[in-house]
């Protein structure tokens, strides 16, 4: 859930995570393979991770939910993947 252009809550279990730790934020990057230079020429379409940024967790709420702040610049939406490093 985005709450702010540099502030969200992720849902990444409980799993050790802590404030301070670094997450990677990633997009998936779909198409249907015809002409798009985001493909592999090889690729018949599909789709594609793409890292848009960093971020890192500020507090832990409960179990499953984390709030994130992201790195300046980084713009991430609702399906934005969330990775810890």
């Amino acid at each position: 859930m985005k709450v702010s252009d540099t502030e969200g809550h992720v849902c990444m279990g409980h799993n050790g995570l802590k404030a301070g730790d670094k997450v990677s934020l990633f997009k998936n990057v779909c198409t249907t393979g015809k002409g798009s230079p985001r493909v592999d020429p090889g690729v018949a379409g599909g789709c594609q991770k793409v890292k848009i940024g960093d971020g890192e967790i500020t507090r832990v709420l409960n179990d499953h939910y984390s709030v994130m702040q992201v790195a300046s610049g980084v713009s991430f939406a609702e399906g934005t993947v969330v990775e810890r490093n």
